[in-house]
């Protein structure tokens, strides 16, 4: 089953508050509330397009596959690339730990490769 899974990426790229991240972007009310928690059937293309574009990431990092047979669950599947993961990305957590000195090298690197 294909499920919209836009906490990871929230928590990825620091948005404390994701239902007034998505009202400020431009989601009414009511599809920024279904979309924050997850509780979506279909979705429009143009708000995929919307939040990816805003997010600044791909479809495969928003939807997450579960298996729903054993049958989908091959090593092969084209899908097991956005098959859900227990890791969580928590960047502002090991930021939060980090030296001065490690974070001035890490703004750097990423200034130097973005």
């Amino acid at each position: 089953m294909l499920n919209l899974n836009l906490s990871r990426i929230f928590k990825a790229r620091g948005i404390e508050q994701p239902y007034k991240y998505l009202v400020k972007n431009g989601f009414v009310p009511f599809t920024a509330h279904k979309y924050k928690n997850g509780k979506v059937e279909q979705m429009r293309l143009d708000h995929i397009e919307q939040l990816c574009t805003t997010l600044n990431c791909t479809p495969n990092d928003i939807f997450e596959w579960t298996p729903t047979d054993l049958f989908d669950d091959r090593k092969d599947h084209p899908l097991q690339k956005i098959r859900k993961k227990e890791k969580k990305v928590e960047i502002n957590n090991l930021l939060s730990k980090m030296s001065l000195e490690k974070l001035e090298e890490i703004e750097k690197f990423l200034n130097d490769n973005i």
